[in-house]
């Protein structure tokens, strides 16, 4: 049994890759939409998750301990994250990167509600404070100087829906798996369906055309953006649970706004948003000081 101090190492660890994974998702939503301008969606999903494979090469060697456990339970996650990101992806189409990153930032507050109808745990009183928070921030986020809803939100909230289920299952499964063979089952799957799907819509691209910094965003999106978050998901999530995890990403949407209004994109955002934003960020300032004050023996933040 690992003694506390290791406990709280492995926490704030996990706490940190977190929030790292938020800022590569943060950017990968105005890069999708730049590029899916061009390269057809499913084939663009199959290369950037084709890519991610390739981070994991130095994990092959631990093939040997591939069980039925892990091909089960990487292919199912597989399956929700596979369908998650093309809804997302299709609505981003019609809809602005930011916008679409603070909608799939509402799996947050789905999580909780998940957790319960499927293992009946409670959630104590100040996740949920830092729940509603979130809420309202993403709230002013999501309905900043919009007055219309269109199709492509709608798609990316079918998105949240399923992300939600997939943190909540992901977070049983890393738990009971070898986290790096679970990880690229996950991404084969992911994989061979998004090149199944452009293959069944007769999707043609030329790459052989490409240009060498076209070719260095696609590394990047596969290798820093997938291969690279799900490592630290999944590693992270063997030490945190699924509404403290969930609540972390909700910086998410900030950070995607950031960089699609600033560093990739010219998108805008209103006063309301900023204040979305700072109400957001005060939910995970609630969320990481309830972690400091757990008990020694707790591993996790859901009762």
């Amino acid at each position: 049994m690992e003694d506390n101090s290791t406990f709280k190492l492995k926490k704030i660890i996990a706490n940190i890759l977190l929030i790292l994974t938020t800022v590569l998702w943060g950017t990968s939503f105005i890069i999708t939409k730049n590029l899916t301008q061009e390269v057809p969606i499913f084939l663009y999903l199959g290369i950037r998750f084709s890519i991610a494979i390739i981070g994991f090469i130095p994990y092959f060697i631990r093939i040997k301990r591939l069980n039925k456990k892990i091909l089960l339970f990487g292919t199912l996650t597989g399956l929700m994250y596979y369908f998650a990101i093309v809804f997302q992806t299709l609505g981003i189409q019609t809809t602005t990167a930011g916008k679409a990153a603070f909608i799939t930032g509402l799996s947050t507050i789905m999580v909780p509600f998940i957790t319960w109808l499927g293992f009946r745990k409670a959630i104590k009183r100040k996740v949920w404070l830092a729940v509603v928070i979130s809420i309202s921030g993403m709230v002013l986020l999501l309905l900043e100087g919009e007055a219309n809803i269109i199709f492509g939100d709608f798609l990316v909230l079918f998105c949240a829906v399923l992300y939600a289920i997939f943190i909540v299952l992901n977070d049983k499964y890393v738990r009971i798996v070898d986290v790096y063979l679970y990880s690229m089952v996950q991404l084969i799957v992911i994989t061979v369906l998004s090149f199944g799907g452009s293959f069944l819509l007769n999707e043609t691209y030329d790459l052989t055309n490409i240009s060498l910094p076209f070719w260095l965003v696609f590394i990047y999106m596969g290798l820093a953006v997938t291969s690279g978050t799900f490592i630290f998901q999944n590693w992270s999530q063997q030490h945190q649970g699924p509404t403290q995890t969930a609540i972390i990403f909700t910086l998410e949407p900030v950070f995607a706004v950031i960089f699609a209004s600033f560093v990739f994109g010219s998108e805008t955002m209103t006063p309301y948003g900023w204040i979305g934003c700072l109400l957001v960020f005060s939910a995970i300032l609630i969320t990481v000081l309830k972690t400091t004050k757990e008990k020694k023996n707790e591993l996790r933040l859901i009762d």
